[in-house]
């Protein structure tokens, strides 16, 4: 059974369009407001880490992902 809490975090991310090509000022896109959930298995003073799914057959972690702390607008700890 994993040990690590579940945190939901709210982020911003860059965002580039699908057709990485020539585009008008009217197609630049915003910056991404994500939110990610899942089982938090690291954080530091720069950066947290969050994976979205663990493996118990082999006790290993997936779809991990490491979010830059400035990016992170809010984190709660899920029950």
């Amino acid at each position: 059974m994993c040990s690590n809490p579940i945190v939901r975090v709210e982020w911003i991310d860059s965002c580039e369009p699908a057709d990485n090509a020539e585009i008008e000022r009217h197609e630049i896109p915003d910056c991404q407001h994500i939110i990610q959930a899942g089982f938090l298995i690291r954080e530091n003073e720069l950066s947290v880490s969050v994976a979205g799914a663990w493996k118990p057959e082999t006790e290993t972690f997936d779809y991990v992902i490491t979010i830059p702390r400035f990016a992170i607008k809010k984190m709660d700890k899920l029950t």
